[in-house]
């Protein structure tokens, strides 16, 4: 299975792509990520049934306040790394470990759901 919900997220082909969004919904439970996949379409990535959602960003080293005040040009978030593995600490979860350039996330979650948009 684990090798399954990796290769759904390898066939993306997200490495240094662009990000569109990171989206946290649900009060946790869900986590979307949108990738650049060409002009009138996008990959999307859902994560369900999350136990723990954790993140860093930019925020405290960028020039411009909000993300949502910079222009297409000015955001940085590139897919680098999208791994999946068991979780040790919860049975039957898995952890991703997100890299994309200037957001890294951890991911506790149960399901995988991968479309094109």
């Amino acid at each position: 299975m684990l090798r399954e919900l990796q290769k759904k997220i390898d066939e993306t082909q997200y490495w240094d792509l662009k990000i569109l969004d990171f989206q946290i919904n649900f009060f946790g439970d869900e986590v979307n990520i949108f990738i650049y996949d060409d002009i009138n379409t996008s990959w999307k990535i859902s994560f369900l049934t999350c136990y723990k959602v954790t993140y860093e960003t930019d925020a405290n080293w960028r020039t411009i306040a909000h993300v949502r005040d910079m222009k297409k040009s000015q955001l940085g978030y590139y897919g680098q790394d999208i791994t999946i593995s068991e979780s040790k600490d919860f049975n039957g979860f898995y952890k991703a470990s997100i890299d994309l350039t200037i957001l890294t996330a951890e991911i506790v979650f149960k399901e995988i759901v991968v479309v094109k948009v």
